[in-house]
């Protein structure tokens, strides 16, 4: 296989795309893509110009300096009474709306001046900052002066985060808030603002950002709405869309001299000159004045801190930015239809399929530079250029992560297949397959020539998690000689019963073991012999035990989680270390299972999917008992969850064996789940009643007692009509 060329090509074309798949699920590709998007707007911006509806008078150097000795204002924060003659100026001359991006949230003597100012100048708006602390369950109602200022929505909640607390401006300037917006802000992961959302819902209200509430005058805003995904502002105009991400809106950067040296923004300190002069008539003219006041008529004013010793600096592309200016970008977007079309990442995946193919056939079939070097290298420009074409002039977003990754990594590889020799790779592959692979497996293997699943594959799989119960704890008052001795022993004998069931081991991840079956071998039978393997295992832990007392060492416990479904088995990995091993949701689901036999306290837990797999098999189905119907942490579609008891001669209790006890247990989790609790009840106790002496777990069966507990839960207060019997898990 390793000489084959037509093998190779396909091997070399598969895997960059693959991986590039894995980044993308991994959330590994979207960082890679914020930063390229960075990059573009610092070196191809389009270019837009900035709405001259907005103005800013900005809390800068200059005021704080001049403005630092005045009794009136004092150091920053200035006295709250020194913003009263400001704002008369401003809506003395016609200002639409005047919105702070300064907070007033805690009490103060000069309340009572800016909440005067409130009264008589409806135009003005506050902050308002919304929060989300653990453990907040109860929301108290916000004043209703406070939810007056709420904007009429329809939607889906996704265009708010979740927020149980909101803090609000003092009391005295409470008593007149005319108006009031959020500032709340969110970075990236990296603490970059890429995003923001434009309404942020406490309890079942809606309230508008800084940005929107600063073009809701000029808009004729009414409300706001949700369609496909779009974010819709619906005015006295018509409807003005802007393309949202998950309820977010991107920032559509202007260039960085466009902010700084065209945007309609002034020091405060100009302003109260200005205020000054025409007070006691010291002009003659406009031309006189350090401001020219009609720049307010009919303008959308936004106040805010832009000295840095207020603090108030935001991460942007092109570095630090104070955080008003982000407020005014937003409103500008939308004043201006200013809006950033993020196409899909799978463009990205769409040229590494269509040329991927190309540029391998080039580099292995061909000879000469322009057939490996040059076509290859035009490639990569040609998809780059037209990125960059659609960003500059037609403001859309094409992803070129996954190919700047995948097509180099293409191209390398059909490079580098040139140099190895097919005993070269025979050799690594055996040396590799040896450590996760039974000998007769890998021998099997080795008699075919080619591992399948080398190149990456997708395919119906059953996977196994195992882990020691509180074995880090318990590990720190031991000697590390002992810790050492008995997790060697433990893995030593559960790996030989994972190869007693030709099954592939993928890896150790601490004392937890990850297994997996129907790779690199099909077996018809793979769910089968995975849960025969997990309670094999709990044999061997149970004679292991036998021992260790004799040796005075500490018993463990276990816990084992198996699932069936489709995941992607390859090796993976860098040039340097390649894991065979499988990936996908699936895969995750199984790890899920194994950390929720603790919730139960069952040794064992496996899918409905592992345990209709065993049915259709057409094996000697092992009885399993229904435990509950459960959404495990990260999913929203509840599964059946199972414990397999052991087959032949197996007594869980004193009358019946474990086939037959499996079907009463199903019985009655079936009365639960159409809520028949007495009957539930009834029958859950029956079995506590005449429970057998189990060793493993003496006391009481826990899940007999927490469905009995949750039963009479439910027939006190009743779950709502669309209940489907089903326990969404909070925790892994």
């Amino acid at each position: 296989m390793l000489k084959n060329k037509k093998v190779w090509f396909g091997i070399l074309t598969i895997v960059p795309i693959v991986l590039v798949l894995v980044l993308h699920f991994l959330g590994a590709l979207a960082r890679v893509e914020n930063r390229i998007t960075d990059l573009r707007y610092i070196y191809f911006n389009p270019g837009h110009e900035f709405s001259e509806d907005i103005l800013l008078l900005e809390i800068d150097e200059q005021s704080l300096q001049k403005l630092g000795q005045d009794p009136i204002y004092g150091r920053w924060p200035w006295k709250r009474n020194a913003y009263v003659p400001l704002l008369e100026f401003v809506a003395q001359f016609g200002a639409q709306k005047i919105l702070f991006d300064v907070t007033f949230f805690e009490e103060s003597p000069e309340d009572e001046a800016l909440s005067a100012v409130g009264e008589a100048i409806p135009v003005i708006s506050h902050a308002l900052n919304f929060r989300y602390e653990e453990g907040l369950e109860d929301l108290p109602s916000l004043p209703d002066i406070v939810r007056a200022q709420s904007i009429p929505y329809e939607g889906p909640d996704k265009v708010s985060r979740e927020y149980n607390r909101v803090i609000y401006p003092a009391r005295e300037i409470l008593s007149t808030l005319p108006g009031a917006h959020s500032v709340t802000f969110h970075p990236d992961s990296d603490g970059v603002a890429r995003k923001a959302r434009h309404l942020f819902k406490y309890k079942d209200d809606y309230y508008p950002s800084l940005s929107l509430a600063a073009v809701a005058p000029l808009i004729g805003l009414q409300s706001v709405s949700y369609r496909g995904q779009n974010l819709v502002l619906n005015t006295t105009n018509g409807e003005r869309t802007i393309p949202a991400e998950n309820g977010s809106v991107r920032f559509h950067y202007y260039p960085e001299d466009e902010l700084y040296n065209e945007m309609k923004r002034y020091s405060i300190t100009s302003l109260i000159e200005t205020k000054i002069a025409i007070d006691k008539g010291e002009f003659t003219s406009l031309e006189d004045l350090k401001f020219n006041p009609l720049e307010l008529q009919g303008k959308t004013v936004i106040i805010g801190a832009t000295a840095a010793a207020t603090h108030d600096v935001k991460t942007t592309p092109y570095g630090s930015m104070p955080g008003v200016f982000l407020h005014a970008i937003l409103a500008s977007n939308i004043l201006q239809d200013h809006y950033l079309t993020v196409l899909s990442p799978w463009f990205a995946l769409v040229a590494l399929i269509l040329l991927v193919p190309l540029a391998n056939f080039l580099v292995i079939y061909t000879h000469g530079l322009a057939g490996r070097v040059i076509f290859p290298g035009i490639m990569l420009l040609a998809i780059a250029a037209i990125s960059l074409v659609a960003f500059q002039f037609f403001d859309t977003l094409l992803p070129l992560a996954g190919f700047l990754i995948g097509f180099p990594m293409a191209f390398l590889g059909s490079v580098a297949y040139l140099s190895f020799t097919e005993g070269l790779e025979k050799r690594k592959f055996k040396s590799a397959m040896s450590k996760y692979l039974s000998p007769a497996v890998l021998e099997d293997v080795m008699k075919r020539g080619q591992l399948q699943a080398e190149i990456g594959e997708r395919k119906n799989m059953t996977v196994m998690f195992t882990d020691i119960r509180s074995f880090t704890t318990m590990a720190e008052g031991m000697d590390p000689a002992t810790v050492v001795h008995i997790l060697n022993e433990y893995l030593d004998r559960m790996v030989h019963v994972v190869f007693e069931e030709e099954g592939t081991l993928d890896k150790y991840i601490g004392d937890a073991i990850m297994a997996f079956w129907n790779a690199p071998l099909n077996q018809t039978d793979h769910a089968t012999r995975a849960v025969r393997t997990g309670l094999g295992m709990l044999h061997e832990l149970h004679l292991l035990h036998e021992r260790w007392k004799q040796e005075g060492a500490p018993l463990l416990r276990m816990g084992v989680g198996i699932h069936t479904g489709e995941m992607i088995v390859g090796n993976i990995g860098s040039n340097q270390r390649l894991d065979y091993t499988v990936i996908g949701d699936n895969v995750n689901l199984g790890s899920r299972l194994e950390g929720i036999t603790k919730t139960y306290g069952v040794d064992m837990l496996i899918s409905e999917a592992t345990y209709k797999a065993m049915v259709a098999e057409e094996s000697q189905t092992l009885p399993c008992r229904l435990i509950d119907l459960v959404a495990v942490k990260g999913k929203s579609i509840p599964i059946a969850v199972y414990e397999p008891l052991p087959g032949e001669g197996g007594q869980r209790s004193k009358t019946m064996n474990n086939s037959i006890y499996a079907a009463k247990f199903n019985e009655a989790f079936d009365h639960y789940r159409n809520r028949r609790w007495d009957e539930a009840i009834a029958m859950y106790e029956s079995f506590l009643s005449d429970a057998a002496e189990n060793p493993g777990r003496p006391g009481p069966d826990q899940p007999t007692t927490l469905m009995i507990e949750r039963c009479k839960q439910y027939k006190a207060s009743p779950p709502p009509d669309n209940w489907d019997g089903s326990f969404v898990m909070t925790t892994k």
